[in-house]
């Protein structure tokens, strides 16, 4: 039944943007994709990307709480895919005005023990009314401690995250969502560190995912949960465990990486981007499809204009030739690891 759903929802895109002899584009052998996260509607999330950077992304991605009982918003979805870009939902089972242990936070028993059906049942319907493909990533970082649903906030059971996964994906599917596909996302270090916090035994099973993410950052040097600390890291310290990781895990399913940035404090960003570009170009992490850059300066200056050298360093590797392709494109990757 995935790969049937996969590959009908990748057909939908395909008829998207078809060219003028009526096939449609396919992506050229070694294509990534570039995603984008900013604060802000979707549409103007794209927008603003065009306008900074002289680029479409081929996703936009842009975050929810379950206790905002906000609609998905299908009007902006159907917005990006008529430009192309395939939206990418970051949806958080928890309400952000509460700390993780609160008692009044939601956890995965509640997920499981059907208090939040209602809510799942009416987001699905909008997913579905989308009628083309869309990227969902629940519960990300489950292997952190800062959110409620993490495993370290409960109980240390990794397989309650597993079953609270596989509870959303059957009642958004079973409420006619056949149009999602599915990221399930860690962190690219467990916090804490321990055998029951590994990513591998909390993954819900090839059936219940679509796209295996990575989140990950170079915090540089005195971040706020150390500000003494050097936490410099290059993008293969970064990121190459955690992708050897996850083809571990995951074979055959296309990694992403659902958040990632460099700070300015402790190095060069400039450097750290060109690198990572020339790492890309030279065929490393040869699975890894779509990259979503967090452009925003939160924690740290993660935005790429947080020096004109990195503003430079990135504009020139989003124009790379292999970053170029579009959301119609994205949207078939999965299916062709789900089939391979």
């Amino acid at each position: 039944m995935r790969r049937r759903v996969l590959l009908g929802a990748a057909a939908a895109a395909a008829t998207l943007v078809v060219s003028d002899t009526g096939t449609a584009h396919a992506a050229p052998a070694g294509t990534r994709f570039l995603g984008v996260f900013r604060e802000g509607e979707p549409t103007a999330i794209a927008a603003e990307t065009r306008t900074r950077y002289a680029v479409t992304p081929a996703s936009v991605m842009w975050f929810d709480s379950w206790a905002s009982g906000r609609p998905f918003p299908v009007a902006e979805a159907k917005a990006l895919w008529r430009r192309g870009i395939m939206p990418h939902y970051t949806w958080e089972p928890w309400n952000t005005a509460l700390g993780p242990a609160d008692p009044a936070q939601i956890h995965l028993r509640d997920i499981l023990d059907g208090a939040w059906d209602g809510y799942l049942t009416a987001r699905a319907r909008e997913f579905a009314a989308v009628r083309l493909p869309i990227l969902v990533r629940w519960g990300h970082e489950f292997n952190g401690n800062w959110y409620p649903w993490g495993i370290a906030n409960n109980d240390q059971d990794p397989s309650l995250y597993v079953r609270a996964y596989r509870h959303v994906h059957d009642l958004v599917e079973a409420s006619g969502a056949r149009n999602v596909q599915w990221v399930w996302a860690f962190n690219n270090g467990s916090a804490p560190d321990e055998p029951y916090n590994d990513p591998a035994a909390a993954y819900p099973g090839d059936g219940y995912v679509d796209w295996v993410g990575i989140d990950g950052y170079n915090w540089g040097f005195g971040p706020s949960w150390d500000p003494a600390g050097d936490h410099w890291t290059g993008f293969d310290e970064t990121f190459a465990a955690a992708y050897a990781k996850a083809r571990v895990i995951a074979p055959k399913r296309p990694v992403m990486l659902g958040e990632f940035a460099s700070s300015e404090d402790g190095g060069d960003k400039a450097q750290w981007l060109r690198d990572m570009d020339a790492r890309l170009r030279s065929g490393a992490y040869p699975d890894l499809k779509l990259l979503t850059y967090f452009d925003l300066t939160k924690e740290e200056p993660w935005s790429p204009d947080s020096s004109p050298a990195a503003l430079a360093a990135f504009t020139s590797w989003v124009h790379r030739r292999y970053l170029t392709g579009h959301g119609h494109e994205l949207a078939r990757v999965a299916a062709r690891y789900a089939c391979s």
